[in-house]
Formats: C-alpha cells, sequence, structure tokens
C-alpha cells in the first residue's frame, strides 16, 4: 500500500509540475489585455489628456529617490504632470537628494512629513498628506524604489480607461542584484502571482483581491468614494485593502502585468528581505496561524519535499539499500521538471535563469519568511521597517481606532 501511495502521490505531483510548464510556454497566465510590455503601444485616450499627479513617499530612500523622481519628470505624458514628493521624517541624505532635485526641478513639490496621528500607520498618513497637495484627475502613487518606463503612464493610464476602469494597480519588473535577492524575490513574487490569476482578480465578481502598493492609480473621483488612505489608515497592506474596497464599492479596478510601466528593486539583499517580508506576510494570510501552516505545508510538500526524498532515497541507493526503481525514478523526473520550470519561468519573464539549481533553497527560505512574519507579529515583537515597528498585530477596528484615547 505505501508502494502505491507513493507513486499515486509522486505522479500528481509530476502532472502538476507538467501543467505549470504548459502554462508558462503558452503564456496563459498573462492574457494580453492584461498584460502591459515593454513593446506594448500605448492605447490612446480620447479627446484631452488629463492632468496627472504622480505621489511618491520618501523615508530613508537616499539610494533610491533620485532616480525614482528623474523618471517621474520625464515621463511621457501629453497632459499636465506633476510629481509631489513627501519626505517623511527621513533621518538619511533623503532631504539633501530632494533639494538638489528641486533646484534642478522648481516645478517638483517637496512636501515635508509629520508624525502619525492615534490610528495611523506611517505610510498611509504620508500618502494621505501628500495627495491633499496633489491637483491632477489621475493620482498615481509610486514607491521610491520605483523606476518609471517613460511609457508607463501612457500605458497605464490609456489601459485603465480602455476597460472603463477607475483604479489600477501593476506588477512592474523586479531588479535584482545579490545572489539572495535573485533565489528569493523572484520567485516569491511568482508565488504571489501564480496565487491570484489576473482573470480572477480582474473579475468584479470573484472575491479574489490584489493590488501593488508600488504602482497604485486611481481617478481622484474614485479615491475619493473609496475614503481615501484615511479609510485603511492601519493597514501595513494598503494595497490589498483598496482592492477589496473597490470590489466591495464597486469601483472598477484593474490589476495588470507591467513591466513596460515601471521596474523596482524592492529590497536590497538579505537584511532588507528578511525585514521587509516579514512585515507583509503574515498580514497577507489575515493574521491566521492556521492558514500560515497549511500554505506553508503546502508549499513544503510541492517544492522541498522532493528533493527531501531524492537526496534521501539516493542516499540509501548508494549505501545498498533497496529502493524501489519507479519511485526513485519519478523523484529525478519531478526535481528535473521542477527545475526546468524555474529555469523557464525565469527566461520568458526576462530574469537570468542560470541559477534554477538553488530552487529548493529559495522556497525553503520563503517558507521560513513565512513562520518568521508570524511569530514576530503573534509574539508581540513585531516587524520592523526604516527604523519603525509597522506592524505587531491584527490591528483594531476602524471605530474602535477612532475612539481610542
Amino acid at each position: 500500500m505505501p508502494y502505491w501511495v507513493s507513486i499515486a502521490g509522486l505522479s500528481l505531483l509530476a502532472l502538476m509540475w507538467l501543467r505549470t510548464l504548459i502554462s508558462l510556454l503558452r503564456d496563459e497566465d498573462l492574457p494580453a489585455e492584461w498584460t502591459l510590455n515593454e513593446d506594448t503601444p500605448p492605447d490612446p485616450v480620447d479627446g484631452l489628456y488629463p492632468s496627472l499627479s504622480v505621489i511618491i513617499p520618501a523615508r530613508n530612500e537616499e539610494d533610491n529617490i533620485e532616480s525614482c523622481v528623474r523618471s517621474a519628470m520625464n515621463l511621457d505624458w501629453p497632459g499636465a504632470l506633476e510629481v509631489v514628493v513627501l519626505d517623511d521624517r527621513s533621518t538619511d541624505g533623503t532631504g539633501s537628494v530632494l533639494a538638489a532635485l528641486e533646484t534642478e526641478f522648481p516645478e517638483l513639490k517637496v512636501i515635508q512629513g509629520r508624525d502619525p496621528t492615534d490610528g495611523w500607520l506611517g505610510k498611509p498618513h504620508a500618502l494621505h498628506i501628500a495627495q491633499a497637495a496633489a491637483t491632477g484627475e489621475w493620482l498615481w502613487f509610486v514607491d521610491a524604489d520605483v523606476v518609471l518606463n517613460p511609457q508607463g503612464a501612457r500605458r497605464l493610464i490609456g489601459r485603465t480607461v480602455l476597460q472603463d476602469a477607475e483604479m489600477s494597480s501593476a506588477l512592474g519588473r523586479l531588479d535584482t542584484v545579490s545572489f539572495w535577492e535573485r533565489v528569493i524575490q523572484t520567485r516569491l513574487g511568482a508565488l504571489i502571482a501564480g496565487g491570484n490569476p489576473l482573470v480572477e482578480v480582474n473579475d468584479a465578481e470573484h472575491e479574489r483581491a490584489l493590488a501593488n502598493g508600488q504602482c497604485l492609480l486611481f481617478r481622484r473621483d474614485a479615491y475619493d468614494r473609496l475614503g481615501g488612505h484615511e479609510a485603511i489608515k492601519g493597514s501595513v497592506l494598503d494595497d490589498v485593502d483598496f482592492a477589496k474596497r473597490a470590489k466591495a464599492e464597486g469601483v472598477s479596478y484593474r490589476l495588470f502585468y507591467g513591466p513596460g510601466v515601471f521596474s523596482c528593486r524592492m529590497y536590497r539583499g538579505l537584511n532588507e528581505i528578511w525585514h521587509g517580508w516579514s512585515k507583509n506576510l503574515f498580514p497577507a494570510l489575515d493574521y491566521s496561524l492556521i492558514a500560515t501552516a497549511i500554505i506553508t505545508a503546502l508549499l513544503f510538500a510541492g517544492t522541498v519535499l522532493p528533493f527531501v526524498l531524492l537526496a534521501k532515497n539516493a542516499w540509501l541507493h548508494a549505501t545498498g539499500t533497496a529502493v524501489a526503481p519507479a519511485i526513485l525514478w519519478l523523484e529525478v523526473f519531478i526535481c528535473a521538471l521542477i527545475f526546468i520550470v524555474d529555469a523557464v519561468g525565469h527566461k520568458v519573464r526576462g530574469y537570468r535563469w542560470g541559477l534554477f539549481w538553488t530552487f529548493p533553497i529559495g522556497m525553503m527560505a520563503i517558507i521560513i519568511l513565512f513562520w518568521n512574519s508570524a511569530i514576530r507579529i503573534t509574539t508581540g515583537a513585531g516587524a520592523v521597517w526604516k527604523g519603525r515597528v509597522v506592524e505587531q498585530g491584527r490591528p483594531r477596528k476602524t471605530d474602535d481606532l477612532e475612539n481610542s484615547g
């Protein structure tokens, strides 16, 4: 019985990975209507191009802010364009960089942040202040580590308007430089995207909701109808909560795969990866230890366990212990198939594919990240980012926050 159970389980796993490979080769997960590549021509906008405000929050971003601001100032946008940057009480050289940019670009608006009031987290509060100074018909919130494609605004707004949406977001190109960025970041990005198919996210009747805080676009009146950042003032996942509110309130929104909209080096090295994802992963699972256990168990079974089993059985075979040939060869096939899927996935998405052999290392690191996030938040240790504790546990309801103190 265990023999046939093993054969059945391994065969099912092999079929799942084969299906993934076929889907990748056919681009089934990226329908053309929701894909904005670097060679995608911008969709025309009827009549006059609307005014656009690009809003950038910056806290201790001296390494990123100049390239971000320059890319925003140099957008090929035919309508009125303004760039608003909020320096959120930075303690590094961000302020000096912005001062130099103000000299070069007199039209650049730089605003100084202030301490959040009760119930507010830092980033939503910063964006709430910044948007009050923006005058555009469209508001485009982008993170300070983003570099906008010169045609990015035309691609994103043009496609958003074409599809009669009032809010949109995009999954841009991840720039990865260091070893651990390449081992973890692209695979975690693929995991998130794979778990949130565009066909479901963009279905107004489907409960699945996802947006990317690196790139959030709103028509101004839609942003106001959703309650702005005040409506999600205590949220670590403000992007996802905006998407959920949009579906609940009947505001049409779209999520695009958009490497032709922007690129982003999200985290620099293992330390930032560790702290950055520790603040996001447990809230993304609704602060549920049960969900964390289920997700990580499935991840381990589907991505790491085949390599563990192959290593164990190869060792037994090498030391003279009998191992069923069918099981051993199935394990070899699955592990080889996983490496092929990983390499092909990186290649077709424009990433380096040569580190395919690090796949089990990357997935094990992701599993550990899930549990680090869960443990830090549930124990009250909190997740720290940019020198602030940004997540200590499930937020209270908005009414409680408003009535506290």
